[in-house]
């Protein structure tokens, strides 16, 4: 199931190395999934549930002929397959999240790993920011 709150295309910004022009380019979409993280008396909090809000940015030389690093519609597609396996779940049950806490940062991590080898070879993953709510977020980079 496809689930698709709202989705947004950016360009972020144009960067300039060593002479060499290059884009970074994003797309943000949201799903809905509950979870229960341990508090720090070793308790867990109640399971709970989120409009997780995703956003995604990559980086790619000059734009091709086509004009673009990326095609803002495939990005977000190969996101939406990855997100998918999150949305209307209660993360703590997934096999990901059985020993590890289904904490933003650890959302990304699954995120990034997993779109990161989808991706064409001239276009590079720089971030994954996730946010359970509005102010609270995680970024990932292996930059």
């Amino acid at each position: 199931m496809r689930h698709n709150i709202a989705s947004k295309c950016h360009f972020f910004a144009v960067l300039s190395v060593g002479g060499i022009a290059l884009f970074t380019v994003g797309i943000e979409t949201q799903f809905k999934a509950w979870h229960s993280i341990p508090l720090p008396d070793g308790t867990k909090e109640p399971e709970h549930e989120h409009f997780w809000a995703v956003e995604v940015e990559v980086r790619g030389d000059a734009p091709s002929k086509s004009g673009m690093v990326i095609n803002f519609a495939q990005l977000k597609s190969r996101l939406l397959d990855v997100t998918a396996k999150l949305n209307e779940t209660v993360l703590n049950e997934s096999d990901y999240f059985k020993d590890k806490c289904p904490s933003a940062e650890n959302v990304a991590v699954y995120i990034f790993d997993r779109l990161e080898p989808t991706l064409p070879d001239n276009v590079r993953l720089k971030s994954i920011r996730v946010s359970e709510q509005v102010g609270c977020w995680a970024t990932y980079s292996k930059e």
